[in-house]
């Protein structure tokens, strides 16, 4: 097994997924934790590139689950997702609509070192059932994923690093986002052979981004902005 990436939480940014690509250009395999889509200004242009790229393993996020089944799936009620996601789905093409509804909640893969989980927030569920976690301790991990057969858990959805050993020594891994992390950076994971992982973040344009999503008055943009694209 070589190296691999594993990136979460896109949110339609192509340009922070472009600026990713560019440090994975010699990574063969890429997971993807979900949310490819939803927030960002791109969802059509990020999902040309992930479709066109077989390096890409993908999991659904709530964000994709809204877009194509039209619901309100999320941790919390404070904007409703519905018409931004009807938005989102609306720049679609019937072929990237079928992508995103066919994604699997959960990937796993084997390695020398134990069982490696692939997951949005976990395999049951793509959002809804899923606290955010602010400050999440070990003991709170090991509970919420006791029925999650795996070594080593990946997971994404809170936009935030995170990597953590939990007391049976399991260890509980999330990349941050690469599309909605404020502070104009994407951030993302390398995972070796022997399971070290490293986290990596890569400056992008956050400003222009900003300016898309302004012009072309994105639902719920101002929210969008102040809360997903601050410098």
């Amino acid at each position: 097994m070589e190296t691999f990436a594993v990136i979460s939480d896109v949110h339609g940014n192509l340009n922070a997924l472009e600026a990713v690509l560019v440090s994975l250009e010699d990574i063969d395999l890429i997971y993807v934790l979900g949310d490819l889509v939803g927030i960002g200004p791109q969802p059509s242009e990020v999902l040309d590139t992930i479709m066109g790229d077989r390096r890409f393993q993908c999991v659904m996020g709530n964000h994709d689950h809204n877009t194509v089944h039209g619901t309100e799936l999320g941790p919390t009620g404070i904007v409703p997702r519905r018409p931004h996601h009807d938005w989102v789905r609306s720049q679609l093409s019937k072929d990237q609509v079928g992508f995103l509804g066919g994604l699997p909640m959960v990937r796993s893969m084997d390695t020398p070192l134990g069982r490696a989980v692939m997951m949005h927030r976990h395999p049951m569920d793509c959002g809804s059932r899923v606290p955010y976690f602010p400050s999440p301790t070990a003991d709170l991990l090991d509970g919420f994923y006791s029925d999650v057969d795996g070594d080593v858990l990946f997971f994404g959805h809170t936009h935030s690093h995170l990597m953590m050993r939990g007391a049976s020594g399991r260890l509980y891994v999330n990349p941050g986002a690469v599309g909605a992390e404020n502070g104009g950076s994407a951030s993302f994971v390398t995972v070796s052979c022997d399971l070290e992982v490293e986290r990596v973040q890569v400056p992008y344009d956050i400003g222009s981004v900003r300016n898309m999503i302004s012009d072309i008055a994105l639902p719920y943009h101002e929210f969008i902005i102040s809360n997903f694209f601050r410098s």
